[in-house]
């Protein structure tokens, strides 16, 4: 069973997040508001396997949080893989989002997903982050059709 860690600091994006998560068969979801929630929440919880995870948020950003996890001794040195999501419309371009990739791995972020994404952008980047769940490939069902896309603001 994978289990993710949604982290965002606007309630109505971590509710959708949940909703295209459990679209496509992901029933685990623990939810932060923030990055110092979020470190509390991993504390209690550190088999979690994946972390999405709002670039933009206050006090700690995500960054800010992503340096935390890597250097938390409760996890005993193991690395969860984070996937960004931002608002941040200039990386939809992909040569912007490759460089931030590029200057932000070593913190663990293994993509970038711009807001607003769909449920097959998601299954996209967890096919990537989780190759062992099968259910992640493309083409393989979804539990309900499409889910409405995630956007910057919380809105649909």
């Amino acid at each position: 069973m994978l289990k993710v860690l949604v982290v965002d600091d606007l309630a109505v994006v971590r509710a959708l997040i949940r909703q295209q998560l459990a679209v496509l068969g992901i029933t685990w979801v623990a939810e932060a508001a923030d990055g110092a929630d979020a470190l509390h929440r991993l504390s209690r919880e550190p088999d979690i396997d994946l972390i999405l995870c709002d670039w933009h948020m206050m006090p700690m950003d995500g960054f800010d949080f992503c340096a935390r996890v890597q250097a938390t001794p409760y996890l005993g040195g193991r690395k969860i893989p984070v996937v960004f999501i931002t608002g941040d419309q200039r990386l939809a371009d992909a040569d912007r989002r490759r460089r931030a990739l590029d200057s932000a791995r070593g913190l663990g972020i293994v993509d970038i997903l711009v807001k607003p994404f769909g449920t097959e952008e998601l299954r996209a980047v967890l096919a990537q982050c989780a190759p062992s769940w099968s259910r992640f490939k493309a083409g393989a069902p979804a539990q309900e059709e499409a889910v409405r896309p995630v956007t910057p603001d919380g809105e649909t």
